[in-house]
């Protein structure tokens, strides 16, 4: 129900309390699990994408580890400005804005802490990030090129 509402809503504030991973979720104070839009960070190897043993994921502890430190250094006890994009699974897929203002779909890029998923980048129509370092998409990351 708590999904259903947020989407059909105004943007919502996430008080960070908690980072699974890269990507989230993001746990907040307000209620809703987040999953940042549009990134792909290494996953542990017991999530269920690992356990399924799905093609194109990462599986490795000590990455979704040194990922989960990442992004935890940029949101944990951070109150963010986020527009539910959609479900997925028992969070919100959500585009959300740090502080400072920055993207956080862009912040965890720069960070080096997920790389985009060009399906969801597009499909959430994320655009393009402030110039800085190169950022690796999941097809590039996958098949070498860069």
């Amino acid at each position: 129900m708590l999904i259903a509402t947020l989407l059909a809503a105004a943007p919502f504030t996430c008080t960070v309390t908690r980072v699974h991973d890269g990507d989230g979720p993001l746990w907040c104070t307000e209620g809703p699990k987040v999953r940042i839009a549009g990134v792909q960070a290494p996953d542990f190897r017991s999530a269920e994408p690992c356990r399924a043993r799905r093609a194109g994921y990462v599986c490795n502890d000590a990455r979704a580890r040194a990922s989960q430190r990442k992004v935890s250094a940029l949101v944990l006890h951070s109150r963010l400005a986020c527009q539910a994009l959609e479900p997925s699974y028992n969070r919100i897929v959500a585009r959300c804005r740090l502080p400072d203002g920055r993207d956080l779909s862009c912040a965890v890029l720069a960070a080096g802490a997920a790389t985009r998923w060009d399906r969801y980048w597009r499909r959430y129509n994320l655009g393009a990030c402030p110039a800085g370092r190169p950022m690796l998409s999941m097809k590039e990351k996958s098949d070498g090129s860069r």
